[in-house]
């Protein structure tokens, strides 16, 4: 019987990623209000920006864009601003899939 394998297979090896992940927290009113409509220029209250260096691209076609970073006082979801040239609406994207 002492060369008979355990049917328990050993526990998964955590990544280092998943450990230092946080726990989801979920999206405030404000933050599900953006969602709805990530077309407005003017950010709600309770997000601040991140840093005031405003980032400048390109995207796959070539069209010139800039991408502000705000996150939320009251939840913690990041939202990153992307504005075009000569476009009248801008675009809220969160980093990550909002927790309703």
């Amino acid at each position: 019987m002492a060369d008979m394998k355990s049917a328990v297979p050993p526990p998964p090896t955590p990544s280092p990623s998943a450990a230092s992940a946080a726990p989801a927290v979920p999206a405030c009113a404000n933050c599900l209000a953006l969602a709805a409509d990530p077309r407005r220029r003017e950010p709600p209250s309770c997000l601040t920006l991140r840093n005031s260096a405003t980032a400048i691209s390109q995207n796959a076609a070539g069209v010139p864009f800039s991408m502000m970073t705000f996150s939320c006082r009251d939840c913690g979801t990041v939202w990153r601003l992307y504005d075009r040239a000569n476009e009248l609406f801008v675009s809220w994207v969160p980093e990550h899939p909002l927790v309703r």
